[in-house]
């Protein structure tokens, strides 16, 4: 199957499929994250998870990204421990495999890795390797419809101003 763009293709590109181009993930995702430490009992991460009301986080030590925890990491901690305290260590669940995205790339690139990889959240990082945020779908939803939004009031504008320039002459 041929991915060369034609013109015929090329007039059914959407906003959005242009916005998923230009925008980058630095626009839309969340800054300065919630991180936890590694070595910090996973009752603690129920508890932030809880009052943040985030689904996962970053795991830094020492300033270094070393894994991501996830409300299917607790849930797992869960069913392990059962009724015994959520003492284990964030350590014990965490992935450590970390799938990152750089914040200077588009969102096109996010919304690959997240069809490839089935994952909720993706660590963002900058052009030193260091984490600066975290990018979920629902960040991509809210700046592609911010985008959106944005255009139709552009657009709302030029009409209000052309609609009345033969008023004014």
């Amino acid at each position: 199957m041929s991915t060369t763009m034609t013109d015929e293709k090329a007039e059914f590109i959407t906003r959005v499929e242009e916005l998923a181009y230009e925008l980058k993930i630095e626009a839309v995702m969340t800054h300065d994250p919630e991180v936890v430490d590694p070595r910090v009992q996973m009752k603690d991460v129920l508890e932030l998870f809880r009052e943040k009301r985030i689904s996962g986080a970053p795991v830094v030590s020492d300033g270094r990204l070393v894994g991501i925890i996830s409300i299917e990491d607790l849930i797992r901690a869960l069913r392990d421990l059962g009724r015994r305290e959520l003492s284990a260590a964030v350590a014990d669940y965490m992935s450590r495999e970390t799938i990152t995205v750089n914040s200077f790339d588009s969102i096109i690139e996010a919304l690959k890795l997240f069809a490839k990889t089935k994952v909720g959240r993706l660590p963002v990082i900058d052009r030193k390797k260091q984490l600066v945020g975290i990018i979920t779908k629902g960040d991509i939803t809210r700046g592609l419809l911010d985008a959106l939004q944005h255009d139709y009031q552009a657009e709302e504008v030029i009409r209000y101003r052309a609609s009345h320039l033969f008023e004014d002459i």
